[in-house]
């Protein structure tokens, strides 16, 4: 990957974010409340982070409309930010706000609801031992740490992503002391804090409390892991939840495969919970829809600047499931055996399967959706993936 095309798979995490919050606003996803804070620190130090006043207008401008214009208009003062009632955007919401599609709120709710729902599940199947461990590959600005950490005292959560971005989430967290609280950690004053680009530049990207490390790290560079200060706090002998959230899916296939096996070494009782694109069929069969639908992705990704390699080469269930029975299901270099197993779905699957009929019938009343024939499509494009393994 160049430095270009790491910047836009970093805009992604923005996308997600706005999307996030989306949901959050139109009463799909509650408890993800912290999002209103987090969300203007992050757009604050990111502007910060500009050396050049037109980049940041032009980025003010860009981070605005991508968050609905809800949040101050002074997005460079934080003392204004710190001090801004929440209560005054969602009194602003209502059905004429121009938030995300009926479809994209839906889609976003049911890849946020399963995901939750699998960390919680093996939260709670091991909430009776002394400690348990998440590691979220390419975190981003993810907002689960804030209110799973909080119910789960045997839970350490570590996340790792590119330091630019790890910094920018340190610097939110430790401006708040609402976000800072629910990870054990206290709050700077603002003096303490850089609020400029040369101080914002030699920043420590790092960030730890007894339960929670943000740790800066580029996922293709295996060494960059293992001579990382902050790798000893994971330890490799108990329940792990790896988590990769359309991460991946960006590597090149010898990269994410890479990474697979790497934690597959490195932990003996753990399972990666996977949630990725999944392009379709690519052999040449005329009129392929799930070909055709791959091919249409991998054009939109492009005009981004995106690429997404594996996207047509695991582009099945079945390729997927091939995959991590020859990546997980091995013995160690020392053969010792493992009990591995390896389950995949489609998210249309997980929508009809998984996701309780009660909460369906709530997030029906939340608005209109009149697509639903492209949202199962779109469903069935996208994947879950949880393959576990054991020391016998």
């Amino acid at each position: 990957m160049s430095i270009d095309i790491d910047d836009a798979v970093r805009q992604t995490d923005f996308d997600a974010l706005s999307s996030r919050l989306s949901c959050y606003l139109k009463g799909y996803t509650p408890q993800d409340n912290l999002i209103l804070d987090l969300i203007p620190l992050i757009i604050y130090y990111q502007l910060i982070s500009c050396q050049s006043e037109f980049k940041r207008f032009a980025l003010s401008r860009k981070l605005k409309s991508l968050f609905f214009n809800i949040f101050p208009s002074n997005l460079l003062d934080i003392n204004k930010i710190l001090n801004f009632n929440n209560n005054e955007i969602l009194s602003k919401i209502n059905k004429f706000t121009p938030l995300k599609s009926p479809m994209i709120n839906r889609g976003t709710y049911l890849r946020t609801t399963s995901i939750t729902k699998n960390i919680l599940n093996f939260c709670n199947k091991n909430k009776n031992l002394n400690k348990i461990q998440i590691i979220s590959l390419g975190s981003g600005n993810d907002t689960r740490p804030f209110y799973i950490l909080p119910k789960f005292e045997n839970l350490s959560y570590f996340e790792l992503d590119f330091q630019f971005t790890t910094k920018l989430k340190k610097l939110a967290i430790l401006s708040s002391s609402k976000l800072s609280n629910t990870l054990n950690l206290n709050s700077l004053s603002l003096s303490n804090l850089p609020h400029t680009f040369e101080n914002i530049l030699s920043f420590n990207p790092s960030l730890n409390s007894s339960n929670y490390h943000l740790i800066p790290c580029d996922l293709r560079k295996l060494n960059s892991i293992l001579n990382n200060d902050q790798f000893k706090y994971i330890d490799p002998f108990v329940p792990t939840l790896i988590i990769s959230e359309c991460c991946i899916c960006y590597l090149s296939k010898d990269d994410s495969n890479n990474l697979i096996s790497f934690w597959r070494n490195h932990l003996n009782n753990a399972e990666f919970l996977i949630y990725e694109p999944i392009g379709g069929d690519s052999s040449n069969i005329p009129n392929n829809s799930n070909s055709n639908y791959g091919e249409v992705m991998i054009k939109n990704l492009i005009c981004r600047g995106i690429e997404m390699p594996t996207l047509i080469t695991y582009g099945t269930i079945n390729l997927q499931i091939e995959r991590f029975n020859k990546l997980i299901n091995i013995k160690n270099e020392n053969n010792k055996f493992f009990d591995c197993k390896i389950w995949c779905k489609d998210m249309k699957w997980v929508y009809d399967n998984q996701i309780d009929i009660n909460d369906i019938d709530r997030i029906s009343r939340l608005e209109m959706l009149d697509e639903m024939e492209e949202l199962n499509l779109i469903n069935s494009h996208y994947c879950m993936i949880i393959a576990s393994w054991k020391l016998l």
